[in-house]
């Protein structure tokens, strides 16, 4: 019990930092850290991730905002859709088995980390001086 704790604390640590700093959702973090290290189910992980990503994308964003990293007009073209369809993803993901949920979501992570691993942007680095 006490380890399953401070592995929980150890994963919102690790999630908070790197989804602050990164950008990424929580998610990214939470979900293979609760399946990994607290044998929770995939669907459950899955919806334990989301609601917590709530107080994590809010508090991240405004911190975004106030830094001036906040581009409203782009926001407010991407929630509707991403709204729409997060609940069209919620739905399917409770129909997958979720021996396959943890395949596709495992699939997912890869591809996408190998994509920004390749990815030259050129110099676009922010300095901070």
């Amino acid at each position: 019990m006490l380890t399953d704790i401070i592995a929980g604390l150890c994963i919102g640590l690790a999630a908070g930092v790197i989804s602050g700093m990164l950008g990424v959702g929580g998610g990214t973090i939470t979900i293979p850290g609760m399946v990994l290290l607290l044998d929770t189910e995939q669907h459950t992980a899955q919806g334990v991730a989301l609601a917590a990503m709530l107080a994590t994308a809010l508090a991240g964003a405004l911190v975004h905002y106030r830094q001036g990293n906040v581009h409203l007009k782009v926001a407010t073209w991407i929630a509707p859709l991403a709204i729409a369809f997060s609940l069209l993803g919620a739905w399917a993901a409770g129909v997958v088995m979720a021996e396959w949920l943890t395949r596709v979501f495992a699939i997912a992570l890869l591809i996408f980390g190998f994509r920004m691993l390749l990815l030259n942007r050129g110099d676009q680095g922010v300095s901070a001086g």
